[in-house]
């Protein structure tokens, strides 16, 4: 667009007359869109034609401000007129932009009235941006447009816009069209959390059901050699464990999703490293980074070894998100102030007089979100697990008993897959909940779906919902910029992140986020958008740590105490060391950060240190992320127990067993030696928890014990409290530190044994971490797992199936076989049974 043009824009966007028009725009549509009254006159026809011409010429620029500016007015127009001419104009400047999707929704939404020439006309605009997938016809954003026009060439891509944008759509879309039209592919999905793992994987297998007997969709790392069209969807831990065991020359294309993860301390470092290895073993492996709203892809490539990025970005939405500020009036505490909140200007748009009053600060976000969230689905943040359930409560008590079949059934799942008192049971039958990280994917997906298909009307979560998760929503509420009982500051990319929650595109056009005392905030980090920043954890832990990692590798502390990270960075370092890439990893990665004197100083203190180091050198290229001289502690004592015959008591065996001595000790060494913990205590306690999750337990079980045992030392328990605790345990120890901390302890003792004449014992070793990770120990549990399936619906079937180490075909067909009244299966989990296409009946 010509200079010319952009200054006409901006002098557009200073004219005290257009901010006029704009204030009175937003603050009449402001009563329809949200229901509420206000005493803002309708705006005249005039002001109508300067805004519509405004947002013509708005469409027209190159900048993403100015179409998102020229959308917002589009939209409102939209809303508060009844000309069908205007309608047509609102929906054309969508069309102009190549918002098809939206332009579509509108229509609709608005009820205009098209004339066949228009019809075709537009029906010519949006051919150009319709793909056909597997008989599926898509119409596409620009952007998406744009995107899909690059993706089948054979570079690198990183693709980086706001949450509402679609990319996920897009790219899973392209994953299905591309193994489709191979006759042999490998596609690695990585996914940061288990719930987006799930939730990608189900969608993935939904829709490639036709060909499920051609084609592998697995969420676990295992290897099926009979298929030779896979997709992996994976977390970097468990990407780890498989490139391990697979032959990582044959892996395509490798799909990073939240790729600013890599700068996720531990976790973080596990991926760098990951991508790293598949970009070393597959010479023509393709990478798709994928990030909502990011800047510093360019890292990506030194991390990795990539020579380039094609970088596709956006900041236009292609929902509009009204950033609202609201505040209680000092004058009537039954009375709001709304304000339009664009970049650091405020639009007034009027008072609300209600009959609920706000002043007490305890409970203002729930009257707030309870007032102008009555309409539509809302999204409440809530700093924690503990406060989320606080503030669902309060909501909840002033909400009534709602009959509706899928929040009952939901409430009996929680009863009897957690604990009858458990207070969200009661809460989800007056369409409130809490959702927080640590719960069980299927209680949380239960929770996602009944708010998605709107029996849940108000989802109070935490950081949780933050990334990953398409979970959108009409309204999000938030009231403080900090997370956690201490208030630490949230990332203001990450805050940006849940706002763009706001609408869903292809079904809202727009969406409110609703600011509570946005001024009283110590900071206002929703005054300008704010993307988060790529920067590997491995180059940001070094540079800011340097003199820690050194004093880490040369042993003369060895026990960090500026926490984890700094033994996983030094661990890597050494790691490369070992495995001869020392001077080309460490000069490529960090040599724009650390001068060049330090890098040196790196290198030769780490491989000095690697001599001294009495651990084999394959111990120490794979469980890097475990303290290394712990490591060597607990492989000096396997040597010493060896050689006095004390060998049985070394070897993991099957949970199923009688087994408890035997893990123990295993638990008690592994603490004693890497963690340098000799509480016998916990030990015991870890002990009693992993092998009662490993053998499929119930979490009732697990809760009621947790329970008696605090009953005894307490007259009245929090039973929200328990519950919460024992899911944090869960997913914390059991499912990924003791995971990292097995499967260190399993191969140090495979390298003892080849070192002391015993190889014959290894194949006597059980893969506990495996067991603790999934959460189930038999063939049967885990064969359940490589279907999609949650821990609960696997543990529960694995106790039905007669026959504990069925192949996966046999457990199609025995799932396939079963009646409605076999078993006294859930509802729950017979939806997720026919969600997988596992089960021929439908769920009553």
């Amino acid at each position: 667009m010509s200079t010319f043009a952009e200054e006409l824009i901006e002098q557009i966007k200073q004219s005290p007359i257009f901010l006029k028009d704009l204030g009175a725009l937003y603050s009449y549509a402001f009563k329809y869109d949200l229901g509420v009254e206000t005493d803002i006159t309708l705006l005249s026809q005039k002001e109508s034609k300067r805004l519509i011409e405004a947002a013509f010429i708005l469409s027209q620029s190159q900048k993403d401000e100015n179409i998102n500016l020229a959308q917002n007015i589009s939209y409102f127009l939209n809303t508060i007129t009844d000309d069908n001419f205007l309608k047509k104009l609102t929906i054309d400047i969508f069309n102009q932009t190549g918002n098809f999707p939206s332009a579509k929704t509108l229509a609709l939404k608005s009820n205009f009235i098209s004339s066949p020439i228009e019809d075709f006309r537009n029906s010519i605009l949006c051919s150009l941006n319709r793909v056909t997938i597997d008989n599926n016809t898509f119409i596409l954003t620009e952007f998406q447009k744009n995107i899909w026009d690059t993706l089948e060439q054979p570079v690198n891509q990183a693709i980086s816009g706001p949450t509402s944008a679609g990319k996920t759509f897009l790219v899973l879309e392209y994953l299905i069209k591309k193994i489709l039209d191979e006759k042999s592919y490998t596609i690695i999905y990585i996914a940061p959390t288990r719930a987006l793992v799930h939730e990608v994987s189900s969608k993935l297998s939904n829709k490639i059901k036709r060909y499920k007997h051609e084609i592998r969709v697995s969420t676990i790392p295992t290897i099926n050699l009979d298929l030779a069209k896979q997709i992996f969807v994976l977390t970097q831990e468990r990407l780890q464990v498989l490139l391990n065991i697979y032959d990582a020359s044959k892996i395509n294309l490798v799909v990073v999703d939240e790729a600013q993860a890599i700068g996720d301390e531990i976790r973080g470092m596990i991926l760098q490293d990951c991508l790293e290895q598949i970009k070393q073993s597959s010479v023509n492996v393709k990478f798709l980074f994928l990030a909502p709203g990011a800047d510093g892809f360019e890292n990506l490539k030194s991390a990795i070894g990539l020579e380039n990025i094609f970088i596709e970005k956006t900041e236009t939405s292609p929902v509009i998100q009204n950033k609202i500020i609201v505040k209680m009036l000092s004058s009537d505490q039954n009375s709001l102030s709304l304000s339009l909140l664009e970049k650091s200007n405020r639009i007034f748009l009027g008072n609300i007089k209600t009959n609920r009053g706000f002043a007490n600060t305890k409970t203002r976000l729930a009257a707030i979100a309870l007032e102008l969230g009555k309409n539509s689905n809302s999204l409440i943040y809530g700093t924690g697990a503990s406060n989320a359930e606080s503030t669902a409560r309060q909501i909840a008590s002033d909400r009534p008993t709602i009959a509706n079949e899928y929040l009952i059934e939901l409430s009996k799942f929680i009863k009897k897959h957690i604990h009858p008192e458990y207070s969200l049971a009661e809460f989800v039958l007056k369409g409130v909940a809490y959702h927080y990280g640590n719960m069980p994917s299927l209680l949380r997906e239960a929770l996602e779906r009944g708010f998605s298909e709107n029996h849940i009307q108000f989802l109070v979560c935490t950081t949780t919902l933050f990334q990953g998760i398409n979970l959108p929503a009409k309204n999000v509420f938030i009231n403080t910029p900090t997370r956690g009982n201490k208030g630490e500051k949230l990332d203001e990319a990450a805050l940006w992140n849940f706002a763009g929650r706001a609408g869903r595109l292809g079904y809202e056009v727009s969406g409110n986020v609703y600011l509570i005392d946005y001024d009283e905030w110590d900071t206002q980090p929703l005054n300008s958008k704010v993307n988060f920043k790529i920067l590997p954890s491995f180059k940001k832990t070094i540079k800011n740590n340097f003199i820690s990692v050194i004093e880490y590798i040369d042993g003369t502390n060895q026990k960090s105490p500026n926490g984890p990270s700094i033994e996983a960075a030094a661990g890597l370092i050494i790691s490369r060391s070992a495995k001869g890439t020392l001077d080309s990893f460490v000069n490529r990665s960090l040599s724009q950060e650390i001068p060049q004197d330090d890098l040196d100083k790196l290198i030769s203190t780490t491989k000095v240190s690697l001599t001294k180091i009495n651990l084999p050198h394959k111990a120490l290229k794979s469980n890097w992320t475990v303290n290394i001289y712990g490591q060597a502690r607990l492989y000096n004592r396997f040597i010493e127990l060896i050689n006095i015959g004390d060998i049985d008591s070394l070897i993991p065996r099957n949970p199923t067993q009688n087994v408890y001595r035997n893990y123990v000790l295993i638990f008690s060494r592994i603490n004693k030696y890497i963690l340098q913990n000799n509480n016998s205590k916990f030990s015991n306690y870890l002990t009693n928890m992993a092998l009662s999750w490993m053998n499929g337990k119930p979490l009732p079980f697990l809760i009621a014990r947790e329970i008696k045992y605090k009953q005894v030392s307490s007259k009245s328990v929090n039973i929200d409290s328990i519950i919460r605790g024992v899911f944090d345990f869960v997913e914390t120890n059991l499912r990924f530190k003791y995971v990292q901390l097995g499967r260190a302890y399993i191969e140090l003792l495979e390298l003892a044994f080849l070192e002391t004449g015993n190889s014959e014992k290894i194949k006597e070793i059980y893969d506990f971490p495996l067991a603790l990770e999934l959460g189930v120990s038999t063939n049967a549990g885990q064969a359940f797992i490589e279907l999609g399936l949650s821990r609960i619906t696997a543990a529960t079937l694995e106790g039905m199936i007669p026959n504990s180490n069925p192949k996966i075909e046999e457990v199609r067909e025995w799932l396939n076989g079963l009646q409605e009244n076999s078993f006294d299966l859930s509802y729950l989990i017979v939806r997720e049974l026919k969600d997988k296409n596992l089960i021929n009946f439908a769920p009553n």
